[in-house]
């Protein structure tokens, strides 16, 4: 498969996964998700005073998916809390969610990112 397809798939399946989050009847109370934060460039080019100065992305890891376009970060709220801990059980009733959508699909909570969202290289998954 070609870059620009993987791409397409996933913002499908994404899209897919990010509706039925808000549209779910969860046991939690009312759920609100949507997307921080996609594809990131490696370097950015900056103003920096006058100045345009290239920058280097410096937070996310060198393989990032974000770079290829495929990864991106969801925010999750419960009852209008923003849930930060990895560890809250919804993330993985939607990480098995995402992976019924489409196998690629998974989010980051092997590594401890569990609001990462990705999909997965070539034959993974």
């Amino acid at each position: 498969m070609s870059l620009r397809n993987d791409r397409v798939q996933f913002t499908l399946a994404s899209c897919q996964l990010i509706v039925w989050i808000n549209e779910a009847n969860w046991s939690f109370g009312k759920v609100e998700c949507f997307e921080a934060e996609g594809f990131v460039y490696l370097e950015r080019h900056v103003k920096v005073g006058v100045d345009k100065v290239v920058a280097r992305d410096n937070v996310h890891k060198s393989d990032s998916r974000h770079y290829q376009g495929l990864a991106k970060d969801l925010c999750i709220f419960i009852n209008g809390e923003y849930i930060t801990a990895g560890d809250h059980p919804i993330w993985k009733l939607i990480d098995k969610k995402a992976q019924e959508i489409n196998p690629k699909l998974s989010l980051g909570i092997e590594f401890h990112d569990a609001n990462h969202l990705s999909w997965a290289e070539g034959d993974q998954k």
